[in-house]
Order: structure tokens, then C-alpha cells, then sequence
């Protein structure tokens, strides 16, 4: 009953039109009042200065910075013309290019969104120019900046680590096999498609020359998650750290290009100010929300409702993977991790699930959230970007949504996926 009270109230809050930070917040006060912990209301405000008091969140804003100077110092340009060189001449080259793009910003920016803006508006006009088709350009570019959530550095793996306690730089590693399994299934569907549908490949070989320029440029930008990943994982840096020098590193590499302005600057600055913004005023009432959960023993009762259904790792994984995907069609992203981080982690740890391997499949079913209507911000994202019409978007995006769903199947029942690298690196 406390569980239905809790979760009815904030679904109630939503449907009306509530934003999700305050219907945390409210839902949270709502259930102790009528529960009659009224002496628990004094904590509301304490909590959420706590829950901003971590270290770790200090290089959420960091990394959004990252990104944007690379995005405004040409970075972004350099790394699609460094994939394109790579690709070569297969079928549906600029297909490929988008996929091969997004995996390669998603090691830059640790942003879907960020991903997408970036990648489409660049790629998608430039697919319809050779005559892709609208749709299938915003299918593809939507499916592909999914990566953005899981290949590190992963935005959404550092507030998983905050929230669910665990090491943030064993959560990295955690995520990168399933994000390269992910990037690969995704071009072999594009490349499959490209050779079905006839679609162009490039217009002529790159010279010896043009390679080596695009290798130096390209290397130059695919630095910074290395960067990011070895440092945390020879225990030079904190991930935090990380966050400045891949500012630092950023700033460096886009001085050098000359491209920064004084007016791309000051945009810059204001995009990281808003996109930070917007995360931690959505975490300051997630934390109260969570204290709850976990101070009235609701998180107890859920896994003792989970193990009156079963108490088999594989069943459970089953049923929370389908809760996920159906709950994603009506919940933000960001909704999603604040609200259910706290609750599903620790249950699925109770019948033996590590969260080194659940956290790659709870964001691999985020990033699918983000595609699927009517709140998939991605999906309405690229689909005005390319002007087509939302159900042919949607239809194209059909055949990279069943990949997704493979790579999330093998992800979540062969473990070795996501816990080989933490365990042997970490």
C-alpha cells in the first residue's frame, strides 16, 4: 500500500502536468502526510542540499563544458570527416558515417541529446542533399546518438553511480562493450539496408593524403575519452578531475584549430549553464524522494514483492526490462533514473544481480525510451530536423529498434558483457 501510494501519487502528478522535479518532491510530501510521518516533512530541504553535496556531480557540468567547446571549436566536423575517411566507398557510406559519428562523439560529449544535435544537424541534411530519404536520415540519426548514453564518459552512469553508490569509473567500463555491441549492430543494419535500397556510396577514394589529415584531426579529438577512461582506471584522477582535463584538453585542441569566438564562447557557456541546470534542479528533489524510499522501508517491501514472483535473477531482469521499456513510453529519461535508480537497484541486487551488470541494461532501455513516442525526446528531436512526417519516422525507425532490442537481450543474460572489463581492469 505504500508503494501504490507513493507511485500513484506521482503518476497522478505528471498526468495533470506537473514537472517531474516537483511532482518527486511533492509526491514524496504527500505520502508522508497521509501516512502521518509528518516529523519526516522536516527533512525535505536538507535532503536536497545533501543530494547536491556529492563530488561526483561536480563533473556532470564538466563534461557537458567539454563537449560544447569541442562542438563549437570544430571538432565535430573533424570527426565526421575522420569517420567518412574510414568508411571509404562502401554502400550508404554516409549511413555508415552517421553511425560510426555518433559512437566516436559519444566518447566526447556523454550526452544523447548533445549527440543528436551535434551528428544531425549536420548529417542529416547532408543525407537528404544525396538522396536518402528524410525519414530513414532522422531514423538512423536518432537510433545511432543512443550510443551518447552508454559508451563513456556516460552522463547518465555518473548520476547512477551517485545515486545507486556505486564506483563510477567500474560503471564506465561497465558500459563500454555493450556500447560498442550497440554501435556495431547498428551499422551492419545500416549497411544492410544501404546495399537493399541502393543507396549511394562515396563519390571517390581518399587520397594517401587526406587520410593522414583527417587521422591526425580525428585522433586528436578521440583522445579525450581516453583520456578520461585511463585516468580513472590507473588511479591517476578522480572522475572529476577527469571533468577538468578534458576541459582543459578540449579548449587546447579547439584554440589550436582557431575556430573558437568571442559569441561561440559565450554560447557555450550558456548551453553547459542550462543543460547542468536542468539536471541538478531535477536531482535536489530526487535525493528527498529517495531518502523516503529507502527511510520507510519501501525499497524492503519491493523486493519482498519481486520475490514473491520470483526470486530467479533471469525472471526478474525479464520483468524489470519490460517495466522499463513500457514505463519509458510515458517518462522522461531523466524521470526515470531519479525515480527508479534508488528502487530497482537494490532489488535486483537482492536476488543476485550485480549492478555492474544491470546498470548497462537499465541505460540501454533508457536509450530506447528516448526514441519511442509520446515523450521520446529524440525521436521528435531528429524527426524536425529532417522535416519528414512522424510516422514515417517512426516506421524507419522500426528495423534499428529491433536492434536495439537484440543488443539489450544479449546484454542483460550474458553478464560477461558488462562485468568482464570492470572486473579485470578495476
Amino acid at each position: 500500500m505504500d508503494i501504490f501510494i507513493l507511485f500513484s501519487s506521482l503518476l497522478f502528478l505528471m498526468l495533470i502536468g506537473v514537472p517531474v522535479t516537483f511532482s518527486m518532491g511533492m509526491a514524496a510530501a504527500f505520502y508522508l502526510t497521509v501516512t502521518g510521518q509528518l516529523d519526516m516533512l522536516v527533512m525535505l530541504p536538507l535532503q536536497m542540499v545533501v543530494g547536491l553535496e556529492h563530488y561526483g556531480l561536480m563533473a556532470i557540468p564538466l563534461f557537458f563544458l567539454a563537449g560544447a567547446i569541442m562542438t563549437s571549436g570544430g571538432l565535430t566536423a573533424r570527426l565526421l570527416h575522420f569517420s567518412r575517411v574510414l568508411i571509404g566507398r562502401v554502400p550508404g557510406s554516409l549511413s555508415m558515417v552517421n553511425v560510426t559519428g555518433s559512437m566516436f562523439f559519444a566518447g566526447v560529449s556523454g550526452s544523447c541529446v548533445a549527440d543528436t544535435s551535434a551528428i544531425g544537424s549536420v548529417l542529416i541534411p547532408a543525407m537528404k542533399k544525396e538522396g536518402y530519404s528524410a525519414a530513414y536520415a532522422a531514423a538512423v540519426t536518432g537510433a545511432s546518438s543512443t550510443v551518447g548514453h552508454i559508451i563513456p564518459p556516460s552522463i547518465a552512469m555518473i548520476v547512477i553511480g551517485v545515486m545507486a553508490e556505486v564506483p563510477i569509473g567500474s560503471l564506465f567500463l561497465a558500459g563500454a562493450l555493450p556500447g560498442l555491441l550497440l554501435g556495431v549492430g547498428l551499422m551492419g543494419l545500416s549497411l544492410w539496408l544501404s546495399i537493399a535500397r541502393d543507396y549511394p556510396r562515396a563519390p571517390r577514394r581518399s587520397t594517401g593524403r587526406e587520410i593522414l589529415d583527417a587521422t591526425v584531426s580525428g585522433l586528436s579529438a578521440l583522445a579525450m575519452p581516453a583520456i578520461v577512461v585511463g585516468g580513472i582506471l590507473f588511479g591517476v584522477v578522480t572522475v572529476t578531475e577527469t571533468g577538468v582535463l578534458a576541459c582543459i584538453y578540449a579548449l587546447l585542441v579547439s584554440l589550436s584549430y582557431r575556430e573558437l569566438t568571442l559569441k561561440s564562447t559565450w554560447e557555450f557557456f550558456v548551453e553547459t549553464s542550462q543543460g547542468a541546470g536542468n539536471l541538478l534542479i531535477l536531482l535536489a528533489p530526487a535525493s528527498f524522494f529517495s531518502w523516503v524510499v529507502l527511510n520507510t522501508g519501501m525499497g524492503d517491501q519491493l523486493v519482498d514483492l519481486i520475490g514473491a514472483i520470483s526470486t530467479d535473477p533471469q525472471t526478474v531482469m525479464l520483468l524489470v526490462i519490460v517495466f522499463l521499456l513500457i514505463i519509458g513510453c510515458g517518462l522522461d529519461t531523466l524521470g526515470m533514473v531519479f525515480i527508479f535508480v534508488p528502487v530497482l537497484f537494490p532489488a535486483v541486487e537482492a536476488v543476485g544481480i550485480d549492478p555492474l551488470h544491470f546498470a548497462p541494461v537499465f541505460v540501454l532501455c533508457l536509450g530506447i525510451a528516448l526514441l519511442t513516442p509520446p515523450v521520446g525526446i529524440i525521436l521528435f528531436m531528429v524527426t524536425n530536423m529532417s522535416g519528414a512526417p512522424l510516422t514515417e519516422v517512426i516506421r524507419e525507425s522500426l528495423p534499428f529498434f529491433l536492434i536495439q532490442l537484440i543488443v539489450l537481450a544479449l546484454v542483460a543474460y550474458v553478464p560477461f558483457l558488462s562485468t568482464w572489463l570492470p572486473g579485470t581492469l578495476m
